[in-house]
């Protein structure tokens, strides 16, 4: 019988998480990538929440983290005019409390750190392999490639992102099977608001380093922070209806929304048009941005992870944490399945994966939920969000509002729990085995 072998389709920050958890269980694995490059600086700036930086640190890798992040410190948030609404000191708070930082990172810089770490990743990591059908059998999968070439190994966990062709597979599959209920028919996955992502060439010593400036107002939200070496800035719109079509937007389109958005304040003192110019013109994007969570994540011998399961929109931060708890999730409940048995059955595979999703669907989707609510909120959305807003921001302390809402959730976040490990420890402590220690203050 050959050795069990995992197939990850997607080397993007989810994919190179697993391969790693992968890795430190001594589960052998390759990962396909349809891009010709592994490290692509491009995309939004990453929150890496303390218990993001807690599993770097057990992986070995938070001394690189370091070396490219920048430690966030406070959140100043305002209106499109530029009026003040709130300061708080929600990142410093959390490290107080769970012993470990927020850091800013790009993804760029994440996903250099993810592959250059990963034992044998020049043959670990396949570029240019784009898989375009998964063929499954009681003992294997194939993977079709669009060379022409099949991969063939024991599961695929799919971190192929929000246009997941995994999850398709699965609804496909799991429609033609009786035993897995009804499922929806369609991409769970929708768009309500478009985002512009944009990082500049160089700083600017006036904007305060480390803190994350939010804007407030209706329709519209924006998100920005200085790091060392550059400042990364997102302006979101909300669209006039809702879609699931996936949609490219051309550089006439994005300068048209930049023009639209010029005078928006995105830092104190600071608007879009000052900051614009300076950008890294190739890596300024306008995208949609999906919400939405699978109802099922596995079939057989193939399981999602990451955006291909659950995907919100960048407001709260949470997507890049979501996914790799999930990733932790999943392979420590592989591992202890490969422990009892080393070529394990279809059936043993799918109780494995079932399990997975009973253990993450209610976290995953609470916080895809919450970061939905958010969204809305600061984009003045609903009747009454801006006076809500705005009295909550005059009487309330959002430090306190903010610690009480996201500590009891952050607390509760699994290790790898094969991998030897002494946490850091703050003032408030992390949940051992799953059991809560702390209730969440809403």
């Amino acid at each position: 019988m050959p050795s069990f072998r995992v197939i990850v389709l997607g080397a993007g920050p989810a994919g190179l998480f697993t391969a790693h958890a992968l890795a430190a269980a001594g589960i052998d694995f390759i990962v396909l990538e349809r891009q010709p490059e592994i490290v692509r600086f491009q995309g939004a700036l990453l929150v890496l929440w303390p218990p993001f930086v807690r599993l770097m640190d057990q992986l070995g890798l938070y001394e690189q983290v370091k070396k490219l992040s920048t430690v966030l410190t406070t959140k100043t948030s305002f209106t499109h005019s530029g009026e003040p609404l709130s300061h708080d000191r929600i990142f410093n708070a959390l490290e107080e409390e769970l012993g470990y930082p927020s850091v800013g990172l790009s993804r760029g810089n994440l996903l250099r750190i993810l592959y250059e770490n990963l034992p044998e990743h020049k043959t670990k990591v396949r570029p240019n392999a784009h898989a375009v059908n998964i063929e499954t059998h009681q003992d294997g999968v194939h993977v079709h490639l669009a060379d022409g070439s099949v991969v063939d190994g024991s599961v695929v966990i799919a971190a192929d992102g929000v246009h997941s062709p995994a999850r398709e597979l699965i609804q496909r599959l799991g429609r033609d099977s009786p035993a897995t209920g009804d499922l929806k028919p369609t991409s769970p996955m929708v768009t309500t608001f478009m985002s512009l992502f944009g990082h500049t060439r160089g700083t600017r010593k006036d904007i305060a380093l480390g803190d994350f400036a939010e804007g407030h107002g209706p329709g519209i939200a924006s998100q920005s922070t200085r790091l060392d070496d550059a400042i990364y800035f997102t302006v979101l719109k909300r669209l006039d209806k809702p879609t699931s079509e996936k949609r490219r937007f051309t550089s006439e389109e994005v300068d048209k929304f930049v023009h639209e958005m010029s005078d928006m304040t995105i830092f104190p003192g600071v608007k879009l048009n000052e900051i614009w110019p300076l950008r890294e013109e190739a890596n300024a994007t306008l995208l949609h941005q999906e919400e939405g969570l699978a109802d099922k994540w596995y079939h057989g011998r193939v399981v999602l992870v990451g955006d291909a399961a659950h995907k919100m929109t960048s407001v709260n931060g949470q997507g890049a944490l979501s996914a790799v708890l999930s990733a932790t999730t999943l392979v420590n409940n592989l591992r202890a399945t490969l422990r009892q048995r080393s070529g394990p059955s279809t059936e043993d595979l799918e109780a494995t994966f079932a399990k997975y999703q009973a253990s993450r669907m209610d976290a995953a989707g609470a916080v895809q939920q919450f970061g939905g609510i958010l969204t809305r909120f600061i984009t003045w959305t609903d009747e009454g969000n801006e006076a809500l807003d705005r009295e909550a921001s005059r009487t309330q302390d959002m430090t306190e509002v903010s610690k009480n809402r996201m500590l009891p959730v952050f607390a509760q976040s699994p290790l790898l729990d094969f991998i030897p490990y002494e946490s850091k420890q703050g003032n408030t402590p992390w949940a051992v085995d799953g059991k809560f220690l702390i209730r969440a203050r809403l």
